[in-house]
């Protein structure tokens, strides 16, 4: 392939110059054809000049008198004025001008020759990789070591995208390899990279969805699955400028779904179910039907729960919480305390949060704290209390927060107030 990509170049090259070399040499074989025709000229004149001399010897030698040489003089300049151009026709005069013609032919000849040269060598400076990069053979190469390229050779895979970015340094404005230099970190587990490059794309096409879903699902997958609110405005963006865009309704399902809000995982996937087709349609159907099995008896529950109506309002649970002498942390840092249900969804029944400069304190977790109706403390009996300092303030765990969790509690039996100390990281436990 490479082969015939410098045959046709060199072809063109050659084409290209001919523009230029053919139309001199035509106009050379005419200039040539003037300058015989003015040779000619000027030995006729020649030939003029030396019969007058000759006369001039005669009219001093007495040979002829005055009178025949001014009748032979004017034979001779009816002669030369038929065959030869009133131009010509001047003297010696008019040998110089042909003499500069016949150099200046030459010089325009070198220079034509010159020009011809410099298209192909222009040409090769401005696509060359060593030139202004215009249109570099490399390209051509690295995209097709990027699409033959096998997937399973990491190594191989890693070398070629090195290249890849090494020549987009040099060509920011290449937005075909650009994105194809994030597709690749994206198959190659480079979340970050990938979502630095779809971020610059999606920067410079913001109304493209589809790089709005890549930059969405890049950094959603940097971000360890999880929905900050960074990837939760990324996600959000792309499914405003496009409402079925599968791959972020998926998302937005899983994690509804993580959070035991069922109800909207399961419209989520059905959204992505109109969608979807083949086999992902199928795994999509299967997601719903397991989330329509755990709504169901939730629901159930719910609806008992709330015709015993005393049973609600009359559930709570006192838990006393402290700090470990070990645990050094800020005053004002968000100390999240909750119940969760050891057979139910991972959601919270209740939640509180409080200081870490308020501790110790007693904290009362009851119904009204429910993130959802039919999921609070009087629709389960047996939970779990667990108290966590939160290192980034928010809701998402991290390794390094500060965590205690009680055992078991029947909470329909327990009446006295529950202790927790909070004392080690959760990557130390």
């Amino acid at each position: 392939m490479m082969t015939w990509f410098w045959v046709l170049a060199i072809f063109l090259g050659a084409v290209a110059a001919g523009f230029v070399l053919i139309p001199f040499f035509m106009k050379a074989g005419t200039v040539g054809k003037t300058l015989k025709n003015d040779a000619r000229d000027l030995v006729n004149v020649d030939l003029y000049e030396e019969r007058l001399a000759e006369l001039n010897a005669q009219l001093g030698d007495n040979t002829i008198d005055q009178q025949e040489f001014e009748q032979i003089q004017a034979e001779l300049q009816r002669n030369l004025l038929d065959d030869t151009p009133k131009e010509a026709a001047s003297g010696h005069g008019g040998r110089a001008p042909i003499e500069g013609t016949i150099e200046a032919t030459r010089e325009t000849k070198r220079l034509t020759v010159v020009l011809a040269l410099l298209v192909p060598l222009l040409a090769i400076f401005a696509y060359a990789d060593f030139g202004l990069s215009w249109g570099a053979i490399t390209d051509l190469e690295i995209a097709r070591e990027v699409r033959s390229g096998d997937p399973g050779n990491e190594a191989e895979m890693r070398s070629t995208l090195a290249k890849l970015a090494k020549q987009l340094a040099r060509q920011p404005d290449n937005v075909d390899g650009l994105f194809m230099l994030g597709q690749s970190y994206l198959s190659l587990a480079e979340y970050e990279k990938a979502a630095d490059v779809f971020a610059d794309l999606s920067e410079k096409f913001s109304d493209d969805a589809g790089l709005a879903s890549y930059y969405a699902e890049s950094l959603y997958l940097a971000e360890d699955k999880k929905l900050t609110p960074s990837v939760e405005k990324a996600i959000d963006k792309a499914l405003t400028l496009n409402p079925e865009e599968l791959t972020m309704l998926e998302i937005k399902g899983m994690d509804a779904f993580q959070r035991a809000d069922l109800h909207s995982s399961l419209e989520y996937f059905s959204t992505a179910l109109g969608v979807a087709g083949g086999a992902r349609a199928e795994m999509i159907r299967a997601v719903i039907a397991r989330i329509e099995s755990q709504l169901e008896p939730v629901e159930k529950k719910s609806k008992k729960n709330l015709g015993a109506g005393t049973k609600k309002a009359s559930r709570s649970l006192q838990v006393l919480v402290e700090l470990a002498d070990s645990v050094v942390v800020e005053a004002d840092a968000a100390v999240f305390v909750y119940a969760k249900a050891i057979e139910g969804p991972p959601a919270p029944l209740a939640v509180q949060k409080v200081a870490a400069g308020s501790l110790p304190t007693l904290i009362k977790l009851d119904e009204s704290m429910a993130m959802m109706q039919g999921m609070g403390l009087a629709n389960f009996d047996r939970v779990q209390v667990i108290a966590r300092i939160s290192s980034s303030g928010t809701v998402d765990v991290s390794p390094d927060d500060y965590e205690a969790r009680t055992e078991t509690i029947d909470i329909s039996t327990q009446t006295s107030a529950v202790k927790i100390t909070i004392g080690k990281k959760i990557k130390d436990q």
